[in-house]
């Protein structure tokens, strides 16, 4: 096995294996990298090849700056390796390596990593796996613990059926209050506008940072050409009052980011419904089979944050698995500056 830092040669295989890989998401996607560049997190791309030149795993680091020449590495929904093939524990153990030497070429303080869960769940074992690396658990996620996935079917009235009756209801509410949807595949930039008007409306009512224009442009630039960017705008009137980002991988997808308006005239018109709906038939239409809504707390789950509740219940109307992922988890690099970076977080509570 060869352990080696990708080139744009790689492109291709790599995306190949992230599609092919269950516990995959467009997070370790080649895009996802050129999309965070723009964002100041430089992705540095770890492969793993076989003797006859065959992926057998990838890690996409993103890199950005700590301050005082020092970093922090990323690597989002990774790494990613064949959990059950015989040679498993090397392929880890090797990209977990060379992992390693590119953090300390980085001069970086720690690594994080998130690998995700299958669906359905395979290897419950992944925080030994990682503990026997040298990894921790870390005291924070970096990504959603909890999580839906939605078997889209047929894409139409089996899809519905498995929506709460609330949803149904109100997905035929909006058709009837006249709203229409649209779903862009190649990345129009007016499409993109639009979207990005409605996020900064939901950004400044519901207090989350966003994504920049420039990294929506990249990131569907860089997927439209393989089939992986879905936007769907919610108009009425003509006017966008809702929108959904899907981004797909192989068969599966994830529901990236929503956008919506709350004006009073707008109670009823349910424009978020109607955007995830035809979403969901958009992707069916193009032989997607899973739809990951990413994010969702379960009722009761003590641990979720009270900020989740109200998109978390928006989302389980339209139903799905529940799916549980092992959390983030750390390899200090530099401990000194580990502790040092730790004490300022807590004092920042």
């Amino acid at each position: 096995m060869e352990v080696r830092l990708a080139s744009p040669d790689d492109r291709p295989a790599w995306d190949s294996f992230v599609a092919a890989r269950a516990e995959a998401d467009p997070l370790q996607s080649w895009a996802w990298g050129e999309a965070n560049a723009t964002a100041g997190e430089r992705p540095v791309r770890v492969v793993a090849t076989a003797q006859d030149g065959a992926v057998s795993g990838i890690a996409q680091l993103l890199v950005r700056s700590a301050g005082f020449g020092r970093t922090v590495v990323y690597v989002p929904h990774g790494p990613l390796w064949d959990r059950d093939a015989p040679d498993a524990a090397g392929v880890l153990e090797g990209l977990v390596a060379g992992i390693r030497d590119q953090a300390k070429a980085e001069r970086a303080i720690v690594v994080k990593v998130d690998p995700r869960a299958a669906a359905p769940p395979g290897p419950g074992d992944l925080d030994q796996r990682l503990g026997a690396l040298g990894f921790t658990a870390a005291r924070h996620d970096l990504q959603a613990r909890t999580t839906r996935i939605v078997d889209l079917l047929d894409g139409g009235d089996d899809l519905a059926a498995t929506w709460d009756k609330d949803a149904r209801n109100l997905v035929r509410r909006s058709a009837k209050e006249g709203v229409t949807t649209a779903t862009d595949r190649d990345g129009d930039a007016s499409a993109i506008g639009a979207f990005h008007g409605l996020l900064e409306a939901t950004s400044s009512r519901a207090g989350f940072r966003i994504r920049s224009v420039t990294f929506l442009e990249t990131l569907a630039r860089e997927l439209a050409a393989s089939g992986g960017w879905f936007l769907t705008l919610a108009a009425l009137k003509e006017r966008p009052i809702a929108g959904a980002i899907a981004l797909r991988t192989g068969d599966r997808a994830i529901y990236a980011y929503g956008a919506s308006l709350r004006e009073p005239e707008l109670k009823h018109a349910n424009g978020a419904y109607a955007a995830l709906a035809a979403t969901m038939r958009a992707l069916a239409g193009d032989g997607v089979r899973t739809l990951d809504l990413w994010g969702v707390v379960e009722p009761g789950d003590s641990d979720a944050d009270a900020e989740w509740a109200g998109f978390s219940a928006f989302k389980r109307q339209f139903g799905g698995a529940p799916l549980r992922h092992p959390g983030t988890f750390d390899l200090v690099i530099d401990p000194l500056f580990h502790r040092l970076r730790d004490i300022r977080e807590r004092l920042r509570g």
